[in-house]
């Protein structure tokens, strides 16, 4: 196959054209880069597939799964108030106002969603099993959607995705409560295969980093402030979050 280059963890329509000017501006300081971003409703598929020569991953897998497949180029740093540099805590949300029952049903993204599982049982389960039923909908707007629709209680969803869907998808969370956050935990990393060299990992922390100073108002409209780079040892102490899956 053609190697390609995606980031889809945030793939709200609107938001493409500014990723594709990140990326444009990425491609221009890495030209051994593909050109263009692809778009990808699979975007796990991404992260194991060895023509994806950058993809944009979730922490989670990045030390279970992963650990063997891909290497952490960094992350972006997050322009919203509440988050640390890099670092974020998932916000819970609710269908009922007050504390959620024990048996919540909760909607979850996937298995292996840092925000959206990991923390989720990090914030409310301490770690455990989930006590209750689970809904899984394979991405965190259908998790929304669920709880609107009263096939769930309780979800838990990333801030930048909630920061873009109060823009956006406003109607998602309308009703919805804050009930809680999760753990400080590093926002997705940009990942590449294992066989790309070391030059090519440092050449793309400074092209990113460069892309998000040249092109301010494309980070703004994705709430980028900015990217450092990281390696694998960043994400290591995820490990600890819960007791097992």
């Amino acid at each position: 196959m053609t190697p390609y280059a995606s980031l889809g963890m945030y793939p709200l329509v609107p938001l493409r054209p500014a990723w594709d000017q990140l990326w444009a501006a990425v491609h221009e300081r890495a030209p051994w880069t593909p050109p263009s971003l692809t778009w990808t409703d699979d975007v796990a598929a991404t992260w194991h597939d060895p023509d994806g020569v950058v993809t944009h991953a979730c922490g989670w897998p990045v030390v279970t799964s992963l650990r063997d497949v891909v290497d952490v180029v960094g992350a972006f740093t997050l322009g919203l108030a509440d988050a640390d540099g890099h670092r974020y805590r998932a916000v819970v949300l609710a269908t009922d106002d007050g504390e959620p029952a024990v048996d919540a049903i909760a909607a979850v993204n996937a298995e292996d969603s840092l925000t959206g599982w990991v923390s989720l049982r990090a914030a409310r389960s301490g770690g455990e099993p989930w006590p209750g039923p689970v809904v899984w909908t394979a991405s965190h707007l259908a998790s929304l959607v669920a709880l609107q629709q009263g096939d769930a209680d309780i979800a838990s969803i990333d801030p930048l995705t909630l920061h873009h869907v109060r823009r956006h998808e406003p109607d998602l969370i309308a009703g919805l409560h804050v009930v809680g956050t999760g753990p400080l935990v590093p926002s997705p990393p940009i990942v590449v295969p294992r066989s790309t060299p070391s030059e090519r990992i440092e050449e793309l922390r400074h092209a990113f980093g460069a892309a998000l100073t040249a092109r301010p108002l494309v980070g703004r409209a994705l709430a980028l402030s900015g990217f450092v780079g990281l390696d694998r040892a960043e994400y290591e102490p995820l490990l600890t979050l819960v007791a097992a899956r």
